[in-house]
């Protein structure tokens, strides 16, 4: 069954978007709006725009835009039903159990996998923690281990630790026994076919496990340290890429440190699972860490999310230093204000936090963070010294990571750093970044060009622009933003402004389908008694109904009232205004559709085989351009 709509009704209710979005995004005040860099598509200037009043987000760059629902639906990648009950749980309203929300049939399948890997993590997750806390094997070995790391009880606790004990087939036992598919537990990497047979064994065995969370806290993976001293044996083993998780994707402690690293405006960046658990332990919580892997792009733009300053804090060995030298390029390509601390020797920030405590720690931070320049300039010349091609590779290694920062001041104030460290000439570096930026900007356009001529889908995306351009499609859409937004506006004592439009519009017909089904459902609403606002169009399932009721409400800009006595342009709000405007909305719909009447009337006209059948036409005709006329009078138009 469907959640009961008493219960929908009470999660939008509680519902606030602010602060929904700010579990993923920093937001910034805008006037009566937020703004962000949008989390859905790469950009460096905000046109995400959050507006709490109307309770909706929309992105002017990509176009995506809805409430809170949707705003989780497409950022979790999850369905309708799914966003509401995460909702739910983050607002404590209770969802009866035997209830479902049915996601559209297209959706079904693929959505009912995805529910149920999410279910087996968890569950597995759940079975982890028991088995180091409860279990013999796990307390002795697993638990110990960790308490000899220094980890207490309330960091296994917030961090979901656990262990996997040495039997190779517990977790799929149990699980099974508890009805879990093993198709399921095979895609959510937790368990293994064994070749050539139809049987399974644990993918996790004899390891203490770090569950990895997504933004919203779901499991949805698991990195596993053995405590061998095995050569052999791997020291991480970590889940496979699955349906849930990408490993580039990810930032493993971002979900405990997303809060931090709003309000501190900074992310401190690890390279391993326990720097991050130790660091959060010692009470500095903006800390993740990208994974034991090196940075990638859609890990450094989940970073931007939150905020647009990095300091790195890698280990202070070569391994250390080299993955701090791969991640410089990609930060500072997304905008992102970079800082690289580099650890003592043979430290990582694991082992240095706990010698030596949290205040050493933040003072060896505030003292050692150096901007990349000085960080990349001392590491390429520490054989470089006295080699003068090594030195001129260099200088042409800082050069190319310069050229990465979009902000071209940034950019030049480092050209100017570059050249004092390196005492060379400030324009002869400038001219070598020119140079490399050529040869890239050069293999893009090549690369773009080709990915044009590949692309199939043009036609279908310039026939939407071509609609969207019309004047008919324009006069609709102003039709439509005036019923969404002043629906419930009294016009009298007793009609209120829906009730007016639906009548003026009475046997009309919206050329664009969406605005015709919106309008349809606003009509049988409104006989039956109720008058629906926008705020009830984005409860419902349709997403083409959703999005198309998100632009009709949503304004790029806000318009200062002085515009109307300038360029005569009507600023969206409640005044004595509203009844000119929608009259000639509705004036102008009305021309439209007397203007094809005629065009259809012309046709009948030149198709007429009797005098008696030209006659008629010739008299329809004359009546509908009499109508056009005087509307055309009305609106100022002048008709031929």
């Amino acid at each position: 069954m469907h959640i009961p709509r008493e219960v929908v009704d009470k999660i939008y209710q509680n519902i606030d978007i602010l602060e929904v979005v700010s579990d993923y995004v920093s937001l910034q005040k805008s006037g009566k709006d937020y703004k962000a860099c949008c989390p859905f598509h790469n950009e460096r200037t905000p046109s995400f725009f959050v507006t709490p009043a109307k309770g909706i987000f929309k992105c002017f760059g990509c176009g995506k835009g809805g409430d809170a629902v949707t705003f989780v639906m497409e950022i979790e990648g999850i369905s309708y039903g799914e966003a509401l009950r995460q909702l739910a749980q983050k607002y404590k309203i209770e969802i009866p159990e035997n209830a479902s929300q049915k996601p559209s049939d297209d959706e079904l399948q693929k959505q009912n996998e995805v529910d149920a890997l999410y279910i087996a993590m968890q569950f597995a997750k759940n079975f982890y923690q028991e088995q180091l806390l409860y279990t013999e094997e796990g307390k002795t070995i697993g638990l110990s281990y960790l308490k000899e790391r220094g980890f207490n009880e309330l960091t296994i606790k917030t961090f979901e630790l656990g262990y996997a004990t040495s039997d190779w087939d517990t977790f799929y036992r149990t699980a099974i026994k508890k009805g879990y598919n093993p198709t399921i537990l095979e895609k959510a990497g937790l368990i293994q076919k064994k070749e050539g047979k139809n049987e399974y064994y644990d993918r996790f065995r004899e390891r203490v496990m770090f569950p990895i969370h997504n933004v919203s806290g779901k499991v949805i993976a698991f990195g596993a340290r053995t405590l061998k001293k095995d050569k052999d044996t791997p020291k991480y083993l970590n889940s496979p890429e699955t349906p849930l998780y990408h490993k580039s994707k990810v930032l493993y402690g971002l979900f405990q440190a997303k809060k931090s690293i709003l309000q501190k405006d900074e992310c401190l960046l690890v390279e391993g699972y326990a720097d991050v658990v130790a660091l959060h332990q010692a009470g500095i919580t903006n800390v993740v860490a990208s994974s034991g892997t090196s940075l990638t792009q859609e890990q450094t733009r989940l970073i931007r999310r939150f905020t647009t300053n990095v300091i790195v804090l890698y280990d202070g060995d070569e391994a250390g230093l080299n993955a701090a030298m791969r991640g410089v390029d990609i930060i500072l390509e997304e905008g992102l204000s970079l800082k690289v601390v580099w650890l003592p020797q043979n430290e990582d920030p694991d082992s240095f936090v706990q010698k030596h405590g949290t205040n050493a720690m933040l003072a060896y931070i505030q003292e050692n963070a150096q901007d990349f320049i000085k960080f990349k300039t001392k590491y390429l010349l520490k054989n470089a010294e006295n080699d003068p091609f090594r030195r001129g590779e260099a200088i042409r290694e800082v050069v190319s990571s310069i050229i990465k920062i979009p902000d071209v001041i940034q950019r030049n104030v480092f050209f100017k750093e570059c050249s004092q460290l390196f005492g060379i000439e400030e324009e002869i570096l400038i001219r070598e970044g020119n140079k490399i930026l050529g040869k890239e900007l050069k293999q893009k356009t090549n690369n773009e060009a080709l990915s044009d001529l590949l692309q199939n889908d043009t036609d279908a995306f310039l026939e939407q622009k071509a609609t969207e351009f019309s004047s008919v499609y324009h006069q609709e859409h102003e039709t439509m933003r005036l019923l969404l937004c002043y629906a419930d506006y009294p016009i009298s004592q007793d009609v209120v402004f829906g009730q007016y439009l639906l009548k003026e519009l009475q046997g009309l017909q919206f050329e664009t389908p969406v605005f015709q089904e919106i309008f349809e459902i606003f009509a049988r609403n409104l006989h039956e008694g109720r008058l629906l606002s926008h705020h009830d169009f984005m409860k419902m399932e349709s997403r083409e109904i959703r999005q198309a009721v998100i632009n009709l409400i949503s304004e790029k800009y806000e318009l200062s009232p002085n515009w109307e006595a300038k360029a005569g342009i009507i600023v969206e709000k409640k005044d004595e205004k509203l009844n000119q405007v929608a009259y000639e909305a509705i004036m102008r719909m009305k021309w439209k559709a007397v203007q094809r009447m005629m065009k259809e009337n012309q046709k009948n006209l030149q198709q007429a085989s009797t005098e008696e059948e030209q006659d008629r036409f010739l008299q329809i005709h004359i009546q509908l351009k009499s109508i056009e006329q005087e509307i055309a009078k009305t609106l100022g138009n002048v008709v031929r």
